[in-house]
């Protein structure tokens, strides 16, 4: 909806919109995410990494991680693979390289990788119900 639609339906204006927009914008209450199909920039892999790290380490590991190109999420779990990523790569070689060489730290004591076959749904909108 542009600012012309959203001032209609609130009532007020255009410029009223974009201000309170970019208040919001500006407190970090708003923000603007963008779904793009990973197979358009090449990603031909998809796998979830549950890996097991030492409580002790598992704010250090997962800041880390989240730095990574290849994760589109890190997050903290309650299992005792107490830590979950969702890995993208070009093919299974940047996988392994991924997993070899940029994942394997001590304080990662333990992964599992589980290849995704096939994606049923992923993030999407928020419909009011």
């Amino acid at each position: 909806m542009g600012l012309t639609e959203l001032a209609a339906v609130t009532g007020t204006t255009a410029s009223t919109v974009a201000r309170r927009l970019a208040e919001l914008r500006a407190r970090g209450a708003l923000f603007f995410d963008v779904d793009v199909d990973p197979a358009l920039l090449g990603v031909t892999v998809s796998a979830l990494l549950w890996m097991q790290v030492a409580p002790a380490h598992l704010d250090a590991v997962a800041s880390a991680l989240a730095g990574h190109e290849e994760l589109a999420v890190v997050a903290a779990t309650t299992r005792p693979t107490n830590l979950v990523a969702h890995a993208l790569c070009r093919d299974t070689e940047a996988l392994h390289a991924y997993l070899t060489r940029r994942v394997a730290w001590e304080a990662v004591t333990r992964i599992e990788t589980a290849p995704v076959l096939r994606t049923y749904k992923a993030a999407t909108t928020l419909r009011t119900l």
